[in-house]
């Protein structure tokens, strides 16, 4: 309930679509799809339902077509290896996918969905059919997705974690003159990530240090890691915002006293703003509340109240990041140059709360 109320409530994802549209379509308009005899072959590393993936394709013209490799670590998403499943107990992301290849939304072809951990299995037995592994026809996909997933490699392995997935999405994945592309947000100050590190006693405040950034944020890790590999590295910062309802100053009083939280029942307003209260918490309440007051549920509450009133919003900052490979061709980077330069100045004239 917490991150779709996040999801519902933010514009971080139409943002990202809007700067993934620009930077595609300036491949297009460089002939970069153009190959009528080859589907276009691209990979999403924890897809989610599916649906992001699907409005990134959109509106570009793949003339050979799309085949689609997607897994996630969560059941919920892309369901089990239960042949038994009917369709009514279809995954979301299945779902997705079906009614995308039905209708032609994005010229579909092909798609491949399965249920993987990013560090616990190797990304080529996730993505890859049998007969390709056995086969080693590895190094074909032309695009690769990490859009908001990165998060988990560090959780569970740190810097290491990052740079393990790129290696293998660059040694194992990616033909040549294939495109990665990332999505995430980053700890800095005044930001909704930086309150979430700040709550979950990672940072000691909640304006994070330089030595802060360089420990915990993506905008660092990844030039590192790409740095490490030699891999070329494209930045294209971006701002979004998490948006809570005209009347949120009206219920915080509620939100601090869990004793009133019945008056909440049936104020669907109301319980969408407490449910991202509790998102960039990252906690239950319960734990919030357990806290010194320095960091507490009332402390949280007090800190986005106050950004709330002066953005209108909860700031988030956002990057897209595009990486090459080391053996990438001189007409493809400056193809690839190009588009980043066309994204970036897109973002002069973008305004983060629309």
């Amino acid at each position: 309930k917490a991150y779709k109320a996040y999801k519902d409530g933010s514009n971080d994802e139409k943002n990202g679509i809007l700067f993934n549209h620009h930077f595609l379509k300036s491949l297009q308009d460089q002939s970069f799809f153009s190959n009528h005899q080859q589907m276009t072959l691209v990979a999403d590393i924890g897809c989610g339902e599916g649906d992001t993936i699907i409005n990134y394709l959109k509106d570009i013209q793949f003339k050979g077509g799309l085949d689609i490799r997607a897994f996630d670590a969560n059941s919920q998403y892309v369901g089990t290896d239960d042949s038994n499943t009917t369709i009514q107990e279809r995954p979301p992301v299945l779902c997705n996918f079906s009614k995308a290849k039905q209708s032609q939304i994005i010229p579909l072809k092909n798609y491949e969905i399965k249920k993987g951990d990013m560090i616990q299995s190797d990304l080529p037995s996730l993505l890859f059919t049998e007969e390709e592994l056995q086969q080693q026809l590895l190094n074909k996909f032309d695009l690769v997705y990490l859009s908001h997933s990165i998060y988990y490699a560090a959780l569970q392995m740190a810097e290491n974690g990052i740079t393990k997935v790129l290696k293998e999405v660059f040694t194992d994945l990616l033909s040549e003159n294939g495109v990665a592309v990332l999505f995430h947000n980053n700890l800095k100050e005044d930001t909704f990530i930086a309150l979430t590190s700040y709550h979950l006693g990672l940072i000691q405040d909640a304006v994070p240090t330089d030595e802060d950034r360089q420990k915990y944020s993506m905008d660092c890790h990844i030039p590192t890691a790409c740095e490490q590999l030699g891999l070329t590295c494209f930045e294209i910062p971006y701002h979004s915002g998490i948006f809570f309802s005209s009347n949120f100053k009206n219920y915080v009083d509620i939100f601090r006293d869990v004793d009133r939280y019945n008056e909440l029942r049936d104020n669907d307003e109301a319980l969408q703003d407490l449910h991202r209260l509790i998102f960039i918490s990252h906690r239950s309440i319960a734990q919030a509340c357990t806290d010194p007051p320095s960091r507490d549920w009332n402390n949280l509450i007090d800190e986005v109240v106050k950004a709330v009133g002066r953005h209108g919003y909860v700031n988030n900052s956002t990057c897209m990041h595009v990486i090459l490979g080391p053996k990438v061709s001189p007409e493809v980077k400056q193809k690839v140059e190009t588009a980043v330069k066309y994204t970036r100045a897109s973002n002069s004239h973008f305004n983060p709360i629309n």
